[in-house]
């Protein structure tokens, strides 16, 4: 288990070689307010982001040098695609293709995601993105030009990174790019990259014979405000249907969980051929995971898809905190809680593989603290030991077949609506020159990566 990924929020070169809008560039530029009145973090941007377009090979090395294996990259589609169909930017596409034969030339293995938010611009004004089924065939399209490009050179995919993340926020609090909040829209686009996801693993297994697809779900564990209450403790399983569920069940079962069927009216059905086109879609389990919460009942409390029944806390009937607060109110440090999700995947969708393809942390302060005290960071270091030793045991002791792990992340980066203000980095980048300095964490995951690839 010895990763490191990075994706878009790393990239920057926003408008070179050809590649067109994304969604995340207008956000961005246009410094769109959010409904409640703010903006991105002092309008940041990721227009340079860590320059990794520019510097991948240098990155690449830091990678290479803190004992990474494998190396999580996401493709821009705008880059590929300018208006997201039509005509194909070579140059988008060729440095796509003299990344990854850098990687493999180093001794990294990618493993590539085809899509992580940035959608093209040009979609979103012709039908409004993910809400539209129309993004269907062309997303299959896009996928395609990928499969066929690097398929020799890449066997594992995943299609989709966090559709919970960016369907809730994109399209339902509208915090994230398009910053549309519509119940409505939320549901169409789980659907909608359901859809999506099965008609490019259609195309992935023509194309790439003996590669390996998934889907990167994010999920935390939930548990009950009150562990004696038994509306409480479904109220933590509805939690999780709705956050998780709602894009495995269809995998898995072929239908949406019940409980999210019983309160989502304009949840639209999964048609018995999508449900045919969904079963065996996923090759392995690609789970990104970082914290945990309480869940209790309350009855028509709502979530941005509509009612939930639950409401969702960081401290339980007794007062007690789940545990050491990160940097971003929903993150909290709860290693036990990385256990519960890797036994509840498993036991639940009965898996033969489980890549954990995102877990990290940040320090609470660090963007107000001195260097030094930022190199030092001992929080992050408890995080990832604990989180690992839990992933150790799970696999050992439960028998969940955990094969890889992906901290997120090699380099401070673009954090969405934070900007630079959060910090998930085990490498400090200084926004100025964007010199890059190893924090202590770093060293940590170094010796851990080396001892795994030595047993």
């Amino acid at each position: 288990m010895s990763s490191v990924a990075w994706h878009v929020q790393f990239e920057g070169a926003y408008r070179a070689d050809g590649k067109g809008a994304s969604i995340w560039d207008t956000f961005t530029n246009n410094h769109t307010v959010f409904p409640g009145g703010r903006t991105v973090h002092k309008n940041d941007t990721g227009n340079v982001a860590v320059d990794f377009y520019h510097d991948y090979k240098q990155i690449l090395l830091l990678a290479k040098q803190l004992s990474a294996k494998q190396w999580r990259v996401s493709v821009s589609w705008a880059r590929i695609y300018p208006q997201g169909d039509g005509v194909v930017n070579q140059k988008g596409l060729d440095y796509y293709k003299e990344m990854v034969d850098f990687m493999v030339a180093i001794g990294i293995e990618p493993v590539l995601t085809c899509y992580h938010w940035d959608l093209p611009q040009a979609l979103q004004d012709r039908f409004g993105g993910w809400n539209s089924e129309d993004i269907v065939p062309i997303f299959a399209n896009y996928t395609a030009t990928l499969f066929e490009a690097l398929g020799e050179s890449v066997k594992y995919w995943t299609t989709i990174n966090e559709p919970k993340t960016f369907c809730w926020e994109g399209y339902g609090s509208g915090i994230h790019a398009p910053g549309i909040k519509e119940p409505e829209q939320v549901a169409n686009c789980i659907v909608n990259v359901l859809k999506a996801h099965a008609a490019a693993v259609k195309v992935f297994r023509k194309v790439v014979p003996g590669g390996m697809i998934a889907m990167n779900l994010n999920a935390e564990s939930s548990l009950p405000f009150d562990d004696s209450s038994e509306m409480d403790k479904a109220a933590a399983q509805r939690k999780t249907d709705f956050e998780l569920g709602v894009f495995a069940d269809p995998i898995y079962f072929g239908q949406f969980p019940d409980s999210v069927r019983a309160r989502i009216p304009y949840l639209p059905e999964i048609s018995p051929e999508l449900a045919k086109d969904l079963k065996g879609s996923f090759d392995y389990f690609a789970l990104n995971h970082y914290t945990s919460s309480y869940a209790r009942f309350k009855h028509n409390a709502t979530c941005v898809l509509g009612i939930t029944d639950y409401e969702v806390g960081h401290s339980n009937k007794d007062g007690f905190v789940i545990g050491e607060e990160g940097d971003s109110e929903w993150l909290y440090s709860v290693p036990f809680g990385f256990r519960m999700i890797l036994n509840y995947v498993n036991d639940r969708y009965r898996l033969d593989w489980i890549s954990v393809t995102e877990n990290g942390f940040q320090v609470k302060g660090e963007d107000d603290m001195a260097l030094d005290q930022v190199l030092n960071d001992k929080p992050r270091i408890k995080y990832l030991e604990d989180y690992i030793k839990n992933a150790v045991e799970a696999v050992v002791i439960d028998k969940v077949p955990v094969s890889s792990y992906f901290v997120w992340s090699l380099l401070d980066n673009f954090e969405w609506q934070d900007g630079y203000s959060k910090h998930f980095g085990v490498v400090h980048v200084d926004r100025a020159t964007l010199k890059q300095t190893l924090k202590a964490s770093a060293r940590v995951l170094a010796n851990l990566f080396q001892d795994a690839g030595n047993n």
